[in-house]
């Protein structure tokens, strides 16, 4: 008998069965999963560190660490998210000044030697990119500003942003403060859902646009503000993590049907209060025997009784036999919750199994597509799974530049624009990200269709 364990389950395989075996939770835990699934309360709670009141970025302050694995474990969201960047960067950033003409307001890009200079004395092209990146997952920057060491002399200036990561950058405020209001951020060598992610951390006071010398260095989030949300950005994102899972989890799905090559037939639930009482009598068993109790004594049990379930189920020679199991009641609260074994018969129909997967995928995509704001012409997730045309998309295209650029490129310029403004107050330039209006075929002449490389 082949036992293939897989999370609180298994995969039980003999030459005469297959089943899947699940361990079901109590309900205080799906209490709790439900709790933290939903929760987005974390306003009004602060971690105590040194002689600082850190905030937590989500629930259990690992927000951003959620996001991540959840993306990057995604065949389609890593894409989507891509794309965004690529559309909202288009040619690259430039230098510009805003006028006004014929009643319209209008860019005029234009180069400044001075500028260029500073900006590339820090790698600015790099920040920007991981500015972009921040923003399409949490919809927020955090960054660090220098100041150089000009101000000894009185001639104060920003010598350069450095991007700082967002699971490892919280907002604070000193424990004998007033208020809760932020006044400062905490740094921290790893991601604060680390135990240990906050040795080692530096304070910093935030950013003051009003006073940008103030410091030597001050930190500065940028962000798209959350409805009645305090501190950080609630990402679009969030509300798309379920559906993410049930994409991520499909193909996971297959991998396992192909690999242990099974039809299944039986599926088995079991209480978990059933183990823990197996539990407590085995640790009784191990104490009146004076031996030291291990979590492999539970598996050894668990598995000789999966093993008997297979010979009950298998065989011919078991035709008429049957397993006799019962259910037991105890008090959640006011609740009266029931808890027992079931067995099911699991339809055989594989080919509606599989295309069911395989829908609840493709929903997947378009819910996370729509959740994205990411037209799917321009996600690449259409309904048939072949491309869509090139009018809907150039359509979708010029959709985006109009609606989808000048919001974002506000919260990823803003600092990089304070500093400008600070540092060269009289030029009276903004960095932005250019673009060209997208034209249909027909109206490009036959010898400009092919791109330049």
């Amino acid at each position: 008998m082949n036992i293939e364990y897989v999370g609180n389950g298994a995969i039980v395989d003999t030459p005469d069965v297959a089943f899947t075996y699940q361990v079901s939770e109590t309900p205080r835990e799906l209490h709790q999963q439900k709790q933290r699934a939903n929760d987005l309360e974390w306003n009004n709670c602060y971690n105590p560190i040194g002689d600082y009141l850190v905030f937590p970025y989500g629930v259990n302050d690992d927000l951003p660490d959620i996001i991540k694995e959840v993306v990057q474990t995604n065949s389609t969201a890593p894409g989507i998210l891509k794309k965004k960047t690529q559309l909202i960067w288009g040619m690259g950033p430039q230098l510009y000044k805003e006028q006004i003409k014929e009643g319209k307001l209008t860019r005029v890009y234009t180069e400044d030697a001075e500028i260029k200079s500073w900006l590339e004395s820090w790698d600015y092209e790099s920040y920007l990119l991981k500015s972009c990146t921040d923003y399409q997952h949490l919809e927020g920057v955090f960054s660090k500003f220098e100041l150089s060491k000009g101000g000894r002399i009185g001639q104060p200036t920003i010598s350069r942003i450095e991007h700082l990561y967002p699971d490892r950058t919280r907002k604070a405020c000193k424990k004998d403060s007033a208020t809760l209001d932020a006044t400062h951020a905490i740094t921290a060598e790893r991601s604060f859902r680390d135990v240990n992610g906050a040795n080692g951390y530096k304070i910093y006071p935030l950013f003051d646009f009003k006073n940008p010398f103030a410091n030597k260095n001050a930190i500065f989030y940028s962000n798209m503000y959350s409805f009645c949300t305090d501190y950080y950005t609630v990402p679009d994102l969030y509300g798309s993590i379920e559906w993410l899972r049930r994409s991520t989890a499909v193909p996971l799905i297959f991998k396992a049907l192909s690999k242990n090559s099974i039809n299944l037939k039986y599926h088995i639930i079991s209480p978990q209060v059933f183990w823990d009482k197996k539990k407590e009598e085995i640790e009784a068993n191990c104490e009146k025997s004076g031996v030291l109790y291990k979590a492999s004594m539970l598996l050894e049990y668990q598995r000789n009784f999966l093993e008997k379930i297979a010979v009950v189920l298998s065989g011919d020679e078991n035709t008429g036999k049957y397993m006799h199991t019962t259910k037991s009641f105890y008090l959640e609260g006011v609740n009266l919750v029931e808890a027992g074994w079931e067995i099911k018969t699991i339809d055989q129909n594989m080919k509606n199994y599989v295309e069911s997967q395989i829908a609840i995928s493709n929903h997947a995509n378009h819910a996370l597509s729509s959740g994205l704001n990411l037209h799917s012409a321009l996600g690449n997730v259409s309904e048939t799974g072949k491309s869509d045309s090139g009018s809907e998309q150039i359509y979708a295209l010029k959709t985006f530049l109009q609606t989808g650029i000048d919001i974002p490129e506000i919260i990823i310029m803003k600092a990089i624009n304070y500093a400008l403004l600070s540092n060269f107050p009289k030029k009276g330039l903004k960095l932005g990200f250019y673009h060209e209006n997208p034209e249909k075929e027909q109206d490009i002449t036959p010898k400009n269709r092919i791109i330049n490389q």
